[in-house]
């Protein structure tokens, strides 16, 4: 399921889909790669240095409320629209999730990409029944483009 605002529809509508996807496989491969799975949470992990032992998990639900909650603050990644153009947003999605759903299967993934000046910021999480969506289900509530996108 793929929701998105009328701002991130005429962005997608203005551009083309280019062909070369390279750059956007190397970006996801880069993330995937760096994704862990600390109690039932994609969290990233830039440094490769998160121990989940140290993780204090009951501050951690008082801070955000919840796991998603958790989850997206840790998964705030923000490129250039350079790295990833407007045009390459629905490509980017399919080629992220395909990954994500690899490397942790049966997982349900919310991916959420958002435009603030020229950036582009992504951010993912398990998605859990009881939890809900991350953000609003009108998405046109926000003034910011986006997207965003649950697995099946």
């Amino acid at each position: 399921m793929i929701n998105m605002n009328k701002q991130m529809k005429q962005i997608l509508m203005k551009g083309h889909e280019k062909e070369n996807t390279s750059g956007i496989e190397d970006i996801v491969k880069e993330i995937v790669d760096k994704t862990k799975l600390i109690k039932d949470c994609l969290i990233f992990d830039e440094s490769g240095n998160l121990n989940e032992k140290k993780i204090d998990f009951e501050k951690v639900l008082k801070i955000n409320g919840d796991l998603t909650g958790y989850e997206v603050n840790c998964n705030e990644l923000r490129f250039t629209q350079e790295k990833i153009p407007s045009e390459q947003f629905l490509n980017f999605i399919e080629i992220f999730q395909a990954k994500l759903l690899d490397k942790f299967n049966e997982k349900k993934i919310g991916i959420v990409i958002s435009v603030s000046d020229d950036f582009v910021d992504l951010r993912f999480h398990i998605y859990r029944k009881k939890e809900g969506l991350w953000l609003d289900e009108d998405l046109n509530n926000y003034d910011n483009p986006i997207l965003y996108c649950i697995t099946l």
